[in-house]
């Protein structure tokens, strides 16, 4: 009777699409100490090979239609196939019985509940999400790059207490200036001015310390994100079908490589140009306590300097993207002279 349940098995898997030998499902499963099948074990198998499954103590009247395929447990401790449950205008039932060698016969419920145990197993494939677009490793859609970014977010978040502190820092020079010329020079308190000096010292000692540090971080987090993503192309290359290979193999390489500027942008100036950007509203703040309406002009003048950079943007867009296809063009057509040389 075991060998024979696991056959139901492997004929109800064949019928899910994916089908798996009874053989296989026999030496991974469990026994008890009577030497019978551990159905949990069973479950825990199906489970491995991507089906879901659930044993249901219910009636056959109970089971809808739309869960067959599914197995029954019989009296003798064996199972049946039912391969579909179909309902007449009378509410009557017909269970579909399919058999290893692939007969199949119809029960009427009376037939099947003499031998119904009163246990259903049912099974499903589990859903597998299509990533033949994607990389292997980050199936995210559309959102591969940032979630790379996301697992290094403990040294951005260092970068970013970091350029916290370098913001407040640089502002102790200019509150040095002002509090010379109001204070030590008027009074000639040269004691204050020593004072200030060595506080303005130590400040640029922490703040040149901030930016080594920082820069430190973002740079080891820019190298293992690229150590991942190019790790990520490289397998998704070399997995590629030949059905699924591009045209030109040397405009392909081209466009691999321009992801080499996804670490050099992780690790510019530019990424820190933008962590430092919200720290300007504080440089104004400043300005507005100390010079009052002064702060209106860099107040004024912010946004049209970014209004005029976005307003660029749709033409240098549009000359990146021509140049990057020129580009891969170029490449391409240098690697297939060299293959047909």
């Amino acid at each position: 009777m075991m060998a024979a349940l696991f056959d139901q098995f492997a004929l109800l898997t064949r019928l899910l699409g994916e089908p798996l030998s009874a053989k296989a499902l026999a030496s991974q499963t469990l026994h008890n100490a009577q030497g019978r099948i551990d159905m949990n074990s069973l479950g825990e198998v199906l489970r491995n090979q991507g089906y879901d499954n659930q044993i249901s103590d219910r009636a056959l009247a109970e089971i809808p239609p739309e869960a067959a395929p599914l197995l029954v447990i019989t009296r003798d401790g064996g199972a049946l196939v039912v391969s579909a449950i179909s309902v007449d205008p009378l509410g009557g039932r017909c269970y579909e019985i399919l058999s290893v060698d692939g007969a199949r016969a119809d029960w009427s419920e009376a037939q099947l509940n003499a031998r119904y145990v009163g246990f259903c197993w049912f099974l499903k494939l589990r859903p597998q999400q299509d990533v033949r677009s994607e990389l292997p490793e980050h199936n995210m859609r559309k959102g591969w790059f940032w979630k790379v970014i996301w697992r290094f977010k403990g040294y951005y978040a260092q970068v970013a207490i970091s350029s916290v502190l370098i913001n407040v820092l640089a502002l102790i020079g200019s509150l040095y200036v002002m509090n010379v010329y109001d204070r030590v020079i008027p009074n000639k308190s040269f004691e204050t001015l020593w004072v200030l000096s060595i506080g303005v010292l130590l400040a640029n000692l922490f703040e040149f310390a901030a930016r080594t540090i920082r820069a430190c971080m973002t740079d080891i987090a820019g190298k293992k994100a690229d150590l991942i993503i190019s790790s990520a192309i490289f397998r998704r290359v070399m997995a590629m079908d030949l059905a699924q290979k591009p045209a030109s193999s040397g405009s392909y390489a081209s466009n691999l490589r321009e992801f080499e500027s996804v670490r050099d942008f992780m690790t510019s100036a530019s990424l820190l140009a933008l962590v430092d950007l919200p720290f300007v509203l504080l440089f104004i703040a400043v300005m507005w306590m100390v010079a009052g309406p002064l702060a209106l002009v860099p107040l004024l003048t912010i946004p049209l300097v970014v209004g005029m950079g976005l307003l660029a943007q749709l033409p240098l867009a549009k000359y990146t993207n021509e140049s990057m296809r020129e580009g891969s063009q170029r490449q391409g057509l240098a690697v297939e002279s060299i293959e047909l040389s």
